[in-house]
C-alpha cells in the first residue's frame, strides 16, 4: 500500500471512530434517563406501600428486588445492598443525583408514615426534575452527539491527510 492510500484509510478509521464515539455518549445519555425513571418508579412505589399498605420495609425490599428483570440498573444496585438504606447509587448518575439517591434512601424507614411519606414527596420532585433535565440532554444528544463525534473525527482524518 502506497502512503495516500494509508492516510486515507487511517482518515476514514479516525472518521468512524468520532462517530462511534458520538454514539457512545448519547447511549450513555438515554441509559441515564433510564435509569432515572426506574428510580422515580421505585419511589411512587416506596411511597404508595408506605402510605396505603404501611409495608415493613425489609419484606419490601426482598419483594423489589425480585421484582426487577435481570437487564435493569436498579436490579444491580438491589443485588450489591442488603437494605434500602445500605443501597448504593447506580454508576451512570451525575454527583449531584448520586449525592440526592444516597441521602433519600440512607434516610429511609427512620420516622413515621406520614413523615415518610413527605420526605418521599420532597424526593420524588427532586429525582422527577432531574429526570426532566436528562430527557432534555438526551432530546438534544440526539441530533448532536453523533454528528459532533462525526465531524471531530473527519477534522482529525483531514489532519492526517
Amino acid at each position: 500500500m502506497n502512503g495516500t492510500a494509508l492516510r486515507l484509510a487511517a482518515a476514514a478509521l479516525l472518521t468512524l471512530c468520532g462517530f462511534c464515539a458520538g454514539d457512545t455518549r448519547r447511549q450513555k445519555r438515554s441509559a441515564r434517563r433510564r435509569t432515572l425513571e426506574e428510580i422515580v418508579g421505585l419511589l411512587i412505589r416506596l411511597r404508595q406501600e408506605i402510605a396505603c399498605r404501611r409495608t415493613d420495609l425489609n419484606r419490601l425490599y426482598q419483594t423489589l428486588a425480585s421484582a426487577y428483570p435481570p437487564d435493569s440498573p436498579l436490579k444491580q444496585i438491589f443485588l450489591h445492598g442488603s437494605s434500602f438504606q445500605k443501597l448504593l447509587p447506580p454508576d451512570l448518575l451525575e454527583q449531584e443525583q448520586a449525592a440526592c439517591f444516597s441521602e433519600c434512601f440512607a434516610g429511609l424507614g427512620r420516622t413515621d408514615a406520614k413523615q415518610e411519606c413527605a420526605r418521599l414527596d420532597y424526593y420524588l420532585q427532586r429525582f422527577g426534575d432531574f429526570l426532566t433535565k436528562a430527557r432534555q440532554e438526551e432530546r438534544l444528544s440526539l441530533h448532536l452527539d453523533r454528528r459532533l463525534g462525526l465531524a471531530a473525527g473527519a477534522l482529525l482524518g483531514l489532519l492526517v491527510m
